[in-house]
């Protein structure tokens, strides 16, 4: 279980992140509009069959600050918060879902976006080492190294 005390430590995180966020909205503004060819029609980011293909960095971008109704960055502020709220079933499964969608991102981006995405990972990978040790002591997760590495990940971009 995630220490209470931790509460403060993540809403100052989400505080940062929502920092992180207003310049990464323009930021992935501008990205949207020039990762669409100028050809025309535009083609989706991701599709089924190239989910795992490599990605270049307005991609990269992309997937953190634009793709989905809810960016992978809105939904990591919101895993971190609910984590330190108390970790409950649905708080667990959000934060196994948020590190699955980071591990297959991390090989996809160029090299350079690789150091922050492992940044961003931490957290998630301190939980889920705890739940498969089984651990019920409170695990203390590092999220200043999201905050780090999402800033490194917005400087990027």
């Amino acid at each position: 279980m995630v220490r209470p005390a931790h509460l403060a430590v993540a809403t100052v995180t989400l505080l940062l992140l929502a920092g992180c966020s207003a310049g990464g909205a323009d930021a992935g503004a501008d990205v949207g509009e020039s990762a669409t060819p100028s050809g025309g029609a535009s083609t989706p980011a991701a599709t089924s069959t190239d989910r795992d293909a490599p990605l270049d960095a307005n991609q990269a971008c992309a997937a953190m600050y634009v793709t989905g109704e809810k960016t992978l960055e809105e939904r990591i502020g919101t895993a971190l918060v609910g984590a330190s709220d108390g970790l409950d079933v649905s708080a667990a499964d959000q934060m196994h879902a948020i590190a699955v969608e980071l591990g297959r991102l991390e090989p996809r981006v160029p090299e350079e976006f690789q150091g922050p995405v492992e940044k961003v990972r931490v957290p998630f990978l301190q939980l889920q080492k705890a739940l498969d040790d089984g651990t019920e002591e409170a695990t203390e997760l590092d999220v200043a190294s999201t905050v780090e590495g999402l800033k490194e990940y917005q400087a990027l971009c």
